[in-house]
């Protein structure tokens, strides 16, 4: 049947269609910008969740960056390794020895030392010297007075005459308590005694920009864990080497400065590098909304509001150059490798001293992130977020939500996906420059926010797309070849004028004197039965993926190879026309309980070029097919009484698929229209059901004795066909008009036509 669009109030189906389309886009934009505000709601509000997932981002840029050696140069780690511990025994070692490494690494003329532990019990060790020195002086007659033999051998004033010969390198190192719990069995006035000694070492009196910033304090300590008194009054320089990992464990900054009571206090790494510089410690300045930076000589160091520092980390452990401190102790360690440089001492031994997590390791020794703070810091090239950041990640998340709703909700979800895909791809490649540039961005809210909107857009449109092909299905299915439906589905702007041309194959049937009939039954019942047969042969029709074009009375059209190309689409009609006749069959038992003669069909199939598409006016159009192929396959369907046959193929079907089908040639006959006349053929059955009757290689052979003018033996063939098949109307036919040009042959100018169709 046609694929008519009937006209209806206010402009017609199709322009339903239009509004319902720009409906859907509306709802897909509207929907678009409200997630989109969602990722903007949750970036403004940072949630906790998120705030992980982002340092992990964070994390994947260095992975992705990769491992690479300290920036400056300048900073060497002196580990207690294991090595060192196996030559020169367990940790702690005497202190005495330790003393002997200040002094090797200065006399090595490292610049600065810093020592990433702390000294907080005294050491009760005498050596065996000490011993054998106070015995040999009774033996001399001078003993040796306890003052004498504790500065000369105590473990602890040996390391204080160390610090203070190298005062001016050395930074000592120390922690601060962060919690009540660890000092409920600390006394006040052992915590006052504490904070009084811990004092030398603060920074200058924090400046305030405004009363307000009283209240804007970095990390608050509770209270310090200070060195031995001799240690701590013989040093000039001493910091904090606390590690304040993020809430996943994972160690991504640290603060250079701390408060505890009304004063601030520098870390190691800042302590070292200002014994480094030979500058002195900055005072903090606290503005209204906290620390802005930590200042150093010309130094500028940016922090957050609670001064910490994010570190640029380097790599793990093989990013950092270390010398084994046993070699520095027996005079193994090259003096090329510490003269002039940053040295910080740590106990790297693991299981021995604390353990990180950081970006690339998960244990990492603390010593060793000291020594990538103290590199960032003298190489000056820190992870900040710019001033601009919030309002770049605030663009970026409406950016690329309009994007993913642009390009997922107007655009084919195969593509508009790919564009999303692109935009997110380069906007993480934008990211990953600036923070190889130290200016890293929000990654995770940006894409959470592209993916939610793509994501998002696509369950939307696909769920209104089987809404909308529902409601096309439900408006159209009783007036829509099921194919046609599927086609308006895919692409709805198909409902358009305009046609193409195509090598189609037409089929054509009709009932045989359905006039008659029509004629002798009650008009309900005559609609009953009509329905009935039009119900069978639609079947067939649909069972080949034919396109039913219409119903015309009692005639039914269908189209083979369109709106979908089928290369088999003559074989397709064949096999329509075969079971449209066994259909035929089947309810004859219906037609003569109505007391009508046995159901006769005519078939008429025919292959060509013909123009495919919508055709008709603006109000109402259908897809249909026109041409003159499309006229000779009814003009042949017609043949069918003449030469009592139930389905005739022009031979442009024949030739197609004359490998898989029987064949009889009929006739030559001359189509109003054309000037060639059109051989035409009985189709008989498929060859894979059953062998090649007799009457075919008989016909053939008669028709071309009958086309060479030898019209007796073509009679005495028709004749062979005619002895087993004495009804056989089409070779009576032609025997009858053989003898009558036996009795008068036709002229010079016969074609072997006789037929010619005026329908």
């Amino acid at each position: 049947m046609p694929f008519s669009i009937s006209p209806a109030p206010g402009g017609g189906d199709y322009s339903k269609l239009k509004a319902m389309n720009w409906k859907s886009h509306l709802y897909a934009l509207l929907l678009g910008l409200g997630l989109t505000a969602l990722a903007l709601l949750l970036y403004l509000g940072q949630p906790r969740f998120l705030e992980l997932v982002e340092l992990k981002a964070g994390d994947a840029l260095f992975w992705a960056r990769g491992e690479r050696p300290l920036s400056s140069g300048q900073v060497v780690l002196v580990a207690v390794g294991e090595r060192s511990l196996a030559r020169e025994g367990r940790w702690p070692w005497p202190r005495q020895k330790l003393a002997q490494l200040v002094d090797d690494l200065a006399g090595l003329e490292a610049k600065a030392i810093g020592l990433d532990m702390g000294f907080f019990e005294p050491d009760q060790r005498l050596e065996q010297d000490a011993v054998l020195a106070v015995a040999r002086a009774a033996q001399e007659g001078r003993p040796l007075s306890l003052a004498e033999v504790v500065n000369r051998y105590h473990p602890d004033h040996l390391l204080a005459q160390a610090l203070a010969r190298h005062r001016d390198k050395v930074v000592l190192g120390y922690y601060f308590h962060m919690g009540e719990e660890d000092l409920a069995h600390v006394d006040q006035a052992e915590l006052k005694r504490r904070l009084r000694q811990l004092q030398k070492f603060a920074l200058p009196p924090t400046r305030y920009a405004s009363p307000a910033a009283l209240e804007r304090a970095p990390l608050l300590a509770k209270a310090p864990e200070s060195n031995q008194p001799i240690l701590a009054g013989a040093a000039a320089a001493a910091g904090f080497f606390n590690i304040i990992p993020d809430p996943d464990g994972v160690v991504r900054s640290i603060p250079l400065v701390m408060q505890c009571g009304d004063r601030f206090y520098p870390s190691l790494s800042l302590a070292t590098l200002s014994r480094y510089w030979g500058v002195p410690l900055a005072p903090a300045r606290m503005e209204d909304f906290g620390l802005e930076e930590i200042r150093l000589g010309r130094l500028r160091v940016p922090v957050d509001a609670r001064a910490l520092m994010r570190i640029n980390f380097r790599g793990g452990r093989d990013s950092i150059p270390v010398v084994e401190a046993t070699d520095v102790l027996r005079g193994q360690a090259a003096r090329e490798s510490l003269s002039g440089k940053a040295v910080l001492v740590a106990v790297t031994a693991t299981g021995v001293f604390d353990m990180r997590s950081t970006p690339f390791a998960s244990l990492e020794p603390g010593g060793d992130v000291q020594a990538q703070v103290l590199d960032n810091l003298l190489s000056g090239d820190f992870l900040a977020r710019p001033g601009w950041a919030r309002v770049f990640d605030l663009a970026a998340i409406l950016a690329l939500g309009l994007v993913a709703t642009l390009c997922c909700g107007l655009l084919p979800l195969v593509g508009g996906w790919l564009l999303t895909l692109g935009a997110g791809a380069g906007y993480v490649a934008l990211c990953y420059q600036l923070f190889l540039r130290g200016r890293p961005l929000s990654l995770v809210v940006p894409l959470l926010g592209l993916v939610a909107c793509g994501l998002g857009l696509t369950v939307y449109r696909n769920l209104t797309e089987v809404r909308d092909k529902r409601r096309i299905r439900q408006a159209f299915q009783q007036y829509l070849n099921p194919s046609v439906i599927e086609r308006v589905l895919k692409d709805p702007a198909g409902l358009k004028l305009g046609g193409e041309k195509k090598v189609l194959t037409v089929l054509a049937s009709d009932i045989r004197g359905f006039t008659s009939i029509s004629e002798n039954l009650p008009p309900e019942r005559l609609a009953q039965l009509l329905n009935l047969y039009m119900d069978q042969m639609t079947g067939e029709v649909l069972a080949q993926d034919g396109m039913l074009d219409k119903y015309i009375g009692d005639a039914v059209m269908a189209v083979y190879g369109a709106p979908a190309p089928q290369p088999d689409h003559a074989a397709r009609a064949c096999r329509t026309a075969l079971g449209m006749l066994k259909r035929a069959e089947s309810i004859n038992g219906h037609w003569q309980e109505a007391g009508l003669p046995p159901l006769r069909i005519g078939i008429g199939i025919n292959t060509g070029a013909m123009v495919v598409g919508n055709m008709g006016s603006q109000r109402r159009f259908d897809y249909t097919v026109i041409g003159d192929n499309v006229n000779t396959a009814f003009r042949v369907e017609g043949q069918c009484k003449v030469y009592g046959v139930d389905a005739i193929v022009c031979q442009s079907t024949r030739d197609l698929c004359r490998d898989q089908f029987h064949f009889r040639v009929l006739d030559l006959i001359q189509v109003k229209g054309r000037q060639q006349p059109l051989a035409i053929f009985e189709l008989l059955g498929a060859k894979e059901a059953s062998p090649e009757p007799a009457c075919v290689g008989l016909s053939q052979a008669a028709f071309d004795l009958y086309l060479a003018r030898d019209f007796a033996g073509a009679l005495a063939k028709y004749q062979e066909v005619l002895g087993p098949r004495p009804q056989d109307q089409a070779a009576r036919i032609m025997a009858q008009r053989c003898q009558r040009y036996l009795a008068d042959p036709p002229g010079a100018g016969w074609t072997g036509v006789e037929v010619k169709t005026e329908k």
